[in-house]
């Protein structure tokens, strides 16, 4: 198949986009697609820690190498880097995803050309899909990850009156020059009876609906979250592979 690069992008902090990049990137990985999961949270990703995984090697590495580059008058469509040099900053876990790690450093001014730098070079990875996870911000780094993929996943947890920042968020990325066309809703929580259906909510929008969730079985009281949720047989495993089909 062709590769497929997703980006999970929250329309606030706190609405649940790691846990979904991180869980459809596991159930994908399941599914035998060779599946690489990055954290583009520059500064602040948390998908290491939550996969039981070592703070490096990471992504921070490599755009300190490319920030070195970049310091002696070499521009960002000029970097060149082989797999095999970007193969030693790429973790494996135990599962058989493959991981890149947050970096532990924002890269202001320089971030954006960074970012393309790391597209163009995930790309000829032998992955099948690489999903990012990425910050919830309208910065210039986020919006051009969000143009360059081949999908984008809109998760809130919310409905009804949240449905209006929602829009608003939407409004303000196309205001940046970013077409969401590619963009599709994920819903990260179980209407209420109270609430409209996730099909009138993604036609609120004028989004494509990818899927709806419940909620992760691995963050309630008792559970270790360092387990990735899709090996235990229930409703939010059973999502997530409805998302992973929608999504081929």
């Amino acid at each position: 198949m062709a590769q497929k690069m997703i980006a999970v992008y929250g329309v606030r902090e706190g609405s649940g986009k790691t846990v979904v990049a991180r869980e459809l990137a596991g159930a994908y990985q399941l599914r035998g697609k060779k599946t690489l999961l990055v954290d583009m949270v520059l500064g602040g990703g948390q998908i290491a820690g939550s996969l039981g995984l070592s703070p490096e090697p990471n992504l921070g590495q490599w755009l300190q190498e490319m920030d070195r580059q970049m310091n002696e008058d070499l521009p960002p469509f000029a970097l060149r880097f082989s797999p095999e040099e970007v193969a030693p900053f790429i973790q494996h876990h135990y599962t058989g995803l493959d991981v890149l790690a947050a970096s532990p450093l924002d890269f202001p001014g320089r971030a954006a050309g960074m970012v393309e730098v790391v597209i163009t070079h995930l790309r000829p990875l032998s992955h099948e899909v690489i999903i990012f996870d990425t910050r919830s911000v309208v910065r210039e780094y986020v919006l051009r990850l969000l143009s360059l993929v081949d999908t984008v996943l809109l998760v809130t947890d919310s409905y009804r009156y949240h449905l209006e920042y929602a829009a608003g968020v939407l409004e303000r990325l196309r205001e940046a020059g970013v077409t969401t066309d590619h963009f599709q809703l994920v819903l990260n929580r179980m209407p209420t009876l109270t609430d409209e259906s996730p099909r009138e909510a993604a036609r609120q929008l004028g989004l494509p609906l990818a899927g709806v969730l419940p909620e992760l079985p691995a963050m309630q009281p008792g559970r270790n979250n360092r387990t990735l949720s899709y090996e235990l047989v229930d409703h939010f495993t059973r999502s997530i592979n409805q998302l992973v089909e929608r999504l081929e």
